[in-house]
C-alpha cells in the first residue's frame, strides 16, 4: 500500500513538473520588449556614435523580424529536426545571442545579436503554444492555454522589473536577465517526456500527414493573425513610449518606467487563472470585450496627466491584452483540426510578431496626424475599438 501511494505519488509530481516545464517555454516568448526602461540610456549612450532615436528603437522590435522568418522557415526545419531537438537549440540560440550586449556595445554586433536571438525565439514560440493542444483536451486544455498566457507575460513582468533593478549597474546590464533560457532548457530536458517507439511513430506520421488548412481555415487564422498583430503592436507602442511618457512629464524616472511596465504585466496573472471563467461566462464575445477595454486603456494612458491615472491605464491595458491574445489562440484550437493547430498557430505568430516588429514603424508613419505621445494613445485606441468590432463580426460568422 506504502510503494502504490508513493508510486502514485511521484506520478503526480512528475506530472506536475512536466505541466511547469512546458509552461516554462512561454516565459521569455516576449522578453524582446523587456529592455525597453533602458532605452533612454542606450539612446544617450549610442547618440555619441550618431544613431539615432528610432535605430536604437529598433533592437527592441528587431528580433519580431526574425521570429516572423523563422516562423516561415519551421516546416522545413521539421523534416530534418525533432520537436525536442529544436527546443533545445532554440533555447539555446536564444539566451546565448541574448547576452551578447552584455559584453559587446558595438551597434552593428548587437544588432546581429538581436536577430539571432529572435530566430531562436521562433524556433519554441509556435511549439510553446501547439504543445500545450496536443498534450491536453477540454478543460484542461482551456486552463493550461490561460496559465500559459500567465506564464508569458508573468516572465515579462519578471525580466521587466529585474531590467529596472540592474539599470544602475548600466544598460549593458540589464542583457543578463536573458541568461534565464539556460533554467528553462535545464527544466525542458528533464522533465518533458516524449513517447517512444511505436507512439513517437505515430506522432510522427500524424505531423508528416498533416494536410493543408482549408480555404475556411485559411481565411479564419489569418483574420485572427491580423487582429493579433494589432494588438501586439499597440502592447508594444506601451513598451516603447511610457517610459518616455514618464520621464518627459517628470512623473519618475527610467526606474519608475521599469516597475510600472512590470505591473503592467503582472495583470496577466490574474488574466490568466481567470481566463477558463472568463470563456464560460462570455464566450464568444470575450475577444470583443477585450478589445473595447484595451482600446479604452490606451484612450486613459493618453490623457493620463499624472502617474496614478497612467498606472491605471497600464494596468487595464495589461489585463485586457493578455486576455485578448489568450483568447485568440484558444478560438483557434477550437475551430482548427489538431494536426493543423501547428501550422494555424504559426500564422498567428507571424501575424502577432509582424505587429510587435512594425511597432516603432508605425508610430513614425502616424506621426503627422498624432505629433505627441498623448494624441497617439488616444489615435491607437480608437482603432483598437474599432478592430474589437471586426473581431466580434468575424466570430459571429465562423461556425
Amino acid at each position: 500500500m506504502k510503494r502504490a501511494k508513493l508510486k502514485e505519488g511521484n506520478e503526480k509530481m512528475k506530472k506536475t513538473m512536466e505541466r511547469i516545464s512546458l509552461l516554462s517555454l512561454s516565459l521569455m516568448l516576449i522578453s524582446s520588449f523587456s529592455i525597453t526602461a533602458g532605452l533612454p540610456a542606450m539612446k544617450a549612450y549610442f547618440s555619441q556614435f550618431g544613431y539615432s532615436a528610432g535605430q536604437v528603437e529598433l533592437l527592441v522590435s528587431l528580433p519580431a523580424f526574425a521570429v516572423v522568418a523563422m516562423l516561415f522557415l519551421n516546416s522545413l526545419i521539421e523534416r530534418w529536426m525533432s520537436e525536442r531537438q529544436m527546443i533545445v537549440a532554440g533555447l539555446l540560440l536564444f539566451s546565448t545571442s541574448g547576452l551578447v550586449p552584455l559584453v559587446v556595445q558595438d551597434y552593428p554586433l548587437i544588432f546581429l545579436s538581436r536577430f539571432l536571438f529572435g530566430l531562436g525565439t521562433g524556433m519554441i514560440n509556435a511549439k510553446a503554444i501547439s504543445i500545450i493542444s496536443e498534450r491536453y483536451s477540454g478543460n484542461d486544455k482551456t486552463r493550461m492555454l490561460g496559465y500559459r498566457g500567465s506564464a508569458e507575460v508573468v516572465g515579462s513582468a519578471i525580466l521587466t522589473f529585474i531590467v529596472g533593478q540592474l539599470l544602475p549597474l548600466g544598460w549593458p546590464a540589464i542583457f543578463a536577465v536573458y541568461g534565464g533560457g539556460y533554467l528553462i532548457l535545464l527544466l525542458y530536458i528533464l522533465f518533458v517526456p516524449y513517447p517512444k517507439g511505436k507512439k513517437q511513430a505515430s506522432l510522427k506520421e500524424k505531423k508528416k500527414g498533416s494536410a493543408r488548412l482549408r480555404s475556411p481555415q485559411w481565411r479564419f487564422s489569418l483574420m485572427l493573425a491580423v487582429i493579433a498583430g494589432i494588438i501586439i503592436c499597440f502592447n508594444s507602442i506601451i513598451s516603447l513610449r511610457v517610459p518616455d511618457i514618464i520621464v518627459d512629464a517628470r512623473m519618475g524616472t527610467a526606474t519608475t518606467a521599469g516597475t510600472v511596465l512590470s505591473l503592467m504585466q503582472l495583470t496577466g496573472i490574474v488574466a490568466g487563472v481567470g481566463f477558463a471563467s472568463l470563456t464560460h461566462v462570455f464566450k464568444k464575445n470575450l475577444l470583443m470585450i477585450m478589445c473595447f477595454g484595451f482600446g479604452l486603456a490606451l484612450a486613459l494612458i493618453g490623457l493620463s496627466g499624472q502617474l496614478w491615472s497612467l498606472v491605471l491605464g497600464t494596468l487595464l491595458a495589461g489585463f485586457t491584452y493578455s486576455t485578448g491574445v489568450t483568447s485568440i489562440f484558444y478560438h483557434l484550437s477550437e475551430k482548427i483540426p489538431t494536426n493543423l493547430l501547428n501550422l494555424a498557430t504559426s500564422l498567428v505568430l507571424i501575424g502577432c510578431n509582424l505587429g510587435s516588429a512594425v511597432s516603432s514603424f508605425f508610430i513614425q508613419l502616424v506621426t503627422p496626424l498624432a505629433p505627441s505621445n498623448h494624441l497617439l494613445f488616444v489615435l491607437i485606441g480608437a482603432l483598437m475599438l474599432l478592430t474589437g468590432v471586426f473581431a466580434s463580426q468575424l466570430l459571429a460568422r465562423t461556425k
